[in-house]
C-alpha cells in the first residue's frame, strides 16, 4: 500500500525541528499573521526562509497556514503574504476563505493550494468546489468517518488529508462563533479562547440542574487515531495530519515518532499491525484528556467526551494508602521518579507537585519501580485513596529534547562520494544525494612530500559531515600511490562540494521569482432586488404564513428532509448547514426546483447544477468580496454576509459584491454545530433521535457567570448551541441600512415570542427607517413591539465592535 504523507504541526523552531528529527514528510506552520493560531510563537520571515531550506535538504515538505477568514481590506496583505511565502519556499498554502483561496489560484497559478479542514468539508460536492476553485488537496472535517474517507478519496482527483491525532473542536470546524460572540476573539481569525473546555451546568426548561458525569459538557477527548492506521491507509488517503501548534516541542517530538513507526509498520504490513504498549504509553503521557478514536470509528457519543476535565490528564501512577502531615505513601502501578510531575485528586480538587522527597523504606531515592511502596511529601493534604496521576514524565521529555536539541542528525540524506586523487590534476570530489549531483575541484594533486595519503584517511576526512544534511554510505575513491594532499584541503574541497549540492537541489526554489501582483477593490454589481427586504427565519410553514401577513417580503422555514408544502409565495427552504453524503438527497428535496438558502458548499453546488435559484447563507464565511464573488460564479443569487464584520467591513462586502447583500439584524445566533448531542448528558439516550422526547423541551447551558445558552438538537442528532443574548439591531436599524444591504434578517425560529408580532414590529420599523423618520438612523432603545420587550439582554453583535 502506498503511504501516506504524515503532517505534522510545529509552533516554532524547536517544534519544527522535533518534527522533521522525528519522521514527519511534511511540516505546517504558520506567520505571525493570517493563521488560526495566533497564541503560538509562529514564524518570522526569515525563520521561515531557514525551516524551509532545513526541510528541504532533508526530503520534507513545508506548507504554509493561511487559515482564517480575510476582512475586505486584509485581502490584498493576504496576497502578498502567499506570494512572499512562496518566493521564501513553502510548497503549499492551506487555506480557509475561499475568496482567498480563488485570488491566489487567479493571480499566483504555480502556488500549490490546501483547503483547510476550517472549510469543513465533508461531502462530495463539497470537494468539488474546492477543486475548481484551486485547491489541490482537500482537508477533510473531523467529523468524517472511514466509510465517508474512503469514500470520497474515492469520488475524486483531488488528494484528501485527515487528522489522525490531536484535540478535537466540539463544534464543527470554520463554523464556531462562540467564542467569537462572547469575547470577540473568533475562532475564524486565530484567536479562539476555547470556551469549550471550561464548566457548565445542562439546564432543563424550568431552570432545574440535570445531574451529568461532569461539568465540562463541551470538552472532546484527544482524537488518537494510530490502532486505525492500517484502515485509514486503505482509505487511499494522501495525508495524515497531526493537531498541535500550541503544543510544547517535546509534544511534537513524541507524537511524531509514535506515528512515524507505526504507519511504516501499518503500510509494510498491515494485518500483523499492532500498537504497542510503549507507544500507547508515550502518547498518553505526551498530553492526553483522555483519547477516542472519535468520528473515524463513528463514536459520537458521551464516549467522545472528556467530561470530568478539560486539559492533560496524564497517566495514573497510583493511589495513596497512606497520609499525613504534608505526605504520602503512594503504592505504584507504574515506575516513578523523583523530578516527574504528579497530580494529585482529592475530593477537594486536584493539584500538582513535583515528586520531591522520593523515599522507599525511610531512604531517600531517585526513582521507584512498578509495584513499590513510596513516600512522597506533599504540597497539600491527601487522604488514603486518592488516585495520583503524571502529568510530565521527566525522562521521557528529557529523551525527546535530545532529538531536536543535540547535535545528532536522524534526517541526513544518504550520500554517494566519489573522490578522484590523480597526480598533476586538481583533487576532485563529487557527490550525489536526492537524485541530484555536485562537485568541487581543489589544488592539483602533487608527490608526497613526507608521507602518501592513503584512502582511509580520506574516506575519515571527507566524510566528516557533521552539521551538514548529508551522511556518507557509499565510496568510490580513486587514488595514485605516492602522492599527498593537505587535510585542510581534503576540508576545504569537501565543503565547497557539499554547498554546491545544497545549492542544486535548492536549486527549484531559490529560481523562484516575486509576482507582486496587484489587487483592487472590486466594483460590486446592484445593490438590491428593489428596496430593502424584510425576511425572516421561521421553524414551520404556520409560522411562515402569519410573518408574511404581518409583513415579511420572504421567509425562510427550516427544513431538513421533504419538500415544503407552500413553498410558493415568498416561502423559501432554510437547508441545514451539515449535510453528509447519505444526507444529500433529503435535503435536495426540500428545495425542489424553485429556490433555497444553503449555507453548506456543497450543497450549493448541487442547487446550482440542478438549477435551483439559491442564496449563499451566512455560515459559508462570506466576509470580503472576493468571496461574495467566487459564489456570484457558483451561481448564489444572493449572500448573506458573515456575522463577524462589523459595519464598515460590512458595507465594504456590500459595496464590492456583485450580488446584492444581506445581514441577520435580530435572533438568537447560532454559535455551534456539533455531531454530538449535548442531550445525551441527560442520561441513557436509545439514539432514536427523529422521536426522542427530550428534544420537544427546552434546555440550556449555564456558564460559570449564569449565562445560558440555548441548546436545540435536531432529528439527526446534532446539537445547535445558540447566544445567550438576543442579537438585536433595532435601534441601530438606520446605520444597518447605511451599509447598503439589500435584506435585513429576522430570526425567530426559536419562538420565544409570537413571530408575527416580532416581524409587524421590525416591518414598522424597516418602513420608518427607509421613509428617513427622524432618530431611525440613531441608537437607542431596543425593540419593544407593542409592549412586548423582544430582547431583555440585547447584544449588537459585531456591528460595532468587530473581531480581533
Amino acid at each position: 500500500m502506498r503511504s501516506p504523507e504524515l503532517l505534522v504541526p510545529a509552533g516554532e523552531k524547536d517544534s519544527f525541528v522535533a518534527a522533521v528529527q522525528n519522521g514527519a514528510d511534511a511540516v505546517y506552520l504558520g506567520l505571525e499573521s493570517f493563521n488560526a493560531r495566533r497564541g503560538a510563537v509562529n514564524f518570522s520571515e526569515a525563520d521561515l526562509a531557514w525551516a524551509a531550506d532545513y526541510a528541504h535538504l532533508r526530503g520534507v515538505r513545508v506548507y504554509l497556514t493561511a487559515n482564517v477568514l480575510v476582512l475586505p481590506d486584509e485581502m490584498p496583505s493576504a496576497l502578498e503574504l502567499v506570494d512572499r511565502a512562496w518566493l521564501l519556499g513553502v510548497d503549499a498554502v492551506i487555506v480557509q476563505d475561499l475568496g482567498l483561496l480563488s485570488v491566489v489560484h487567479d493571480r499566483l497559478p504555480d502556488v500549490r493550494l490546501h483547503a483547510s479542514t476550517q472549510v469543513g468539508a465533508h461531502n462530495t460536492p463539497t470537494i468539488e468546489v474546492l477543486a475548481d476553485a484551486g485547491a489541490s488537496r482537500v482537508t477533510l472535517a473531523r467529523e468524517t468517518s472511514l466509510d465517508e474517507i474512503e469514500a470520497l478519496c474515492g469520488s475524486t482527483s483531488v488528494e484528501i488529508e485527515s487528522f489522525v491525532h490531536g484535540s478535537l473542536c466540539v463544534c464543527y470546524s470554520g463554523q464556531c462563533l462562540m467564542s467569537s460572540l462572547i469575547g470577540g476573539r473568533s475562532a475564524n481569525r486565530g484567536t479562539c479562547a476555547q470556551p469549550c473546555r471550561m464548566p457548565y451546568r445542562l439546564l432543563d426548561e424550568q431552570g432545574d440542574t440535570i445531574e451529568t458525569p461532569g461539568r465540562y459538557l463541551l470538552s472532546p477527548k484527544d482524537l488518537a487515531g494510530v490502532e486505525l492506521l492500517p484502515e485509514l491507509v486503505r482509505t487511499g488517503v494522501a495525508a495524515l495530519k497531526i493537531e498541535g501548534r500550541m503544543k510544547a516541542p517535546e509534544y511534537v517530538a513524541l507524537v511524531t515518532g509514535v506515528y512515524r513507526r507505526a504507519l511504516d509498520r501499518a503500510v509494510a504490513d498491515p494485518e500483523a499491525f499492532q500498537v504497542t504498549e510503549t507507544e500507547r504509553d508515550t502518547l498518553e503521557e505526551a498530553f492526553s484528556r483522555g483519547f477516542t478514536q472519535g468520528y473515524l470509528a463513528g463514536v459520537d457519543d458521551e464516549r467522545l467526551m472528556s467530561l470530568s476535565r478539560p486539559n492533560n490528564r496524564g497517566v495514573p501512577v497510583g493511589r495513596v494508602t497512606a497520609a499525613g502531615a504534608r505526605e504520602a505513601e503512594v503504592s505504584l502501578d507504574r515506575a516513578l521518579d523523583a523530578d516527574d510531575r504528579i497530580e494529585f485528586w482529592t475530593s477537594a480538587g486536584r493539584f500538582s507537585q513535583t515528586a520531591a522527597g522520593l523515599s522507599v523504606a525511610g531512604r531517600k531515592v531517585h526513582s521507584a519501580p512498578v509495584g513499590e511502596t513510596v513516600r512522597v511529601e506533599t504540597e497539600r493534604a491527601v487522604r488514603s485513596g486518592d488516585r495520583v496521576f503524571r502529568v510530565a514524565n521527566a525522562r521521557l521529555l528529557e529523551a525527546a529534547r535530545r532529538t531536536f536539541a543535540g547535535r545528532h542528525d536522524s534526517r541526513r540524506m544518504p550520500t554517494d562520494v566519489k573522490v578522484v586523487v590523480r597526480r598533476g590534476a586538481p583533487l576532485l570530489i563529487e557527490m550525489e544525494a536526492g537524485g541530484r549531483r555536485s562537485d568541487a575541484r581543489g589544488a592539483d594533486i602533487e608527490d608526497a612530500r613526507t608521507r602518501a595519503v592513503t584512502a582511509d584517511e580520506i574516506v575519515e576526512h571527507v566524510g566528516r559531515m557533521g552539521g551538514s544534511a548529508y551522511e556518507p554510505v557509499a565510496w568510490d575513491i580513486e587514488l595514485d600511490s605516492g602522492v599527498g594532499v593537505r587535510f585542510s584541503e581534503l576540508h576545504d574541497t569537501r565543503r565547497r562540494a557539499l554547498e554546491a549540492l545544497d545549492a542544486v537541489r535548492l536549486e527549484a526554489y531559490r529560481e523562484r521569482s516575486p509576482r507582486g501582483p496587484e489587487l483592487r477593490a472590486p466594483s460590486g454589481g446592484p445593490a438590491s432586488r428593489g428596496g430593502v427586504e424584510l425576511v425572516v427565519s421561521v421553524p414551520d410553514e404556520d409560522s411562515a404564513a402569519a410573518c408574511l401577513a404581518a409583513g415579511a417580503d420572504r421567509v425562510l422555514v427550516a427544513c431538513d428532509e421533504g419538500l415544503l408544502s407552500g413553498s410558493a409565495g415568498g416561502v423559501v427552504p432554510l437547508l441545514p448547514r451539515v449535510v453528509h453524503d447519505a444526507e444529500l438527497s433529503g435535503v435536495l428535496e426540500c428545495a425542489g426546483d424553485t429556490a433555497a438558502v444553503s449555507g453548506n458548499l456543497g450543497v450549493t453546488r448541487v442547487l446550482a447544477r440542478d438549477g435551483c435559484a439559491f442564496e449563499a447563507d451566512w455560515p459559508l464565511g462570506i466576509t470580503n468580496p472576493w468571496t461574495a464573488i467566487r459564489f456570484a460564479r457558483e451561481g448564489a443569487g444572493f449572500i448573506w454576509a458573515s456575522p463577524e464584520l462589523n459595519a464598515g467591513q460590512l458595507s465594504a462586502l456590500a459595496k464590492g459584491s456583485p450580488i446584492p447583500v444581506g445581514t441577520v439584524v435580530f435572533g438568537r445566533q447560532e454559535l455551534m454545530v456539533t455531531e454530538h448531542c449535548m442531550l445525551q448528558s441527560a442520561g441513557p439516550c436509545d439514539r432514536s433521535c427523529a422521536s426522542c422526547a427530550r428534544r420537544e423541551r427546552r434546555w440550556f447551558l449555564e456558564d460559570e457567570k449564569g449565562y445560558r445558552f440555548p441548546v436545540v438538537s435536531d432529528a439527526r442528532g446534532r446539537s445547535h448551541i445558540l447566544n445567550s443574548r438576543t442579537l438585536d439591531l433595532s435601534a441601530a436599524l438606520g446605520e444597518v441600512l447605511a451599509t447598503g444591504v439589500a435584506a435585513i434578517r429576522v430570526d425567530v425560529r426559536l419562538a420565544e415570542h409570537d413571530p408575527a408580532k416580532v416581524t409587524a414590529h421590525f416591518r414598522s420599523l424597516l418602513n420608518a427607517a427607509l421613509e428617513g423618520v427622524a432618530g431611525a438612523a440613531a441608537r437607542g432603545t431596543p425593540s419593544d413591539a407593542g409592549g412586548l420587550r423582544i430582547a431583555t439582554d440585547p447584544t449588537g453583535g459585531h456591528f460595532f465592535r468587530g473581531v480581533r
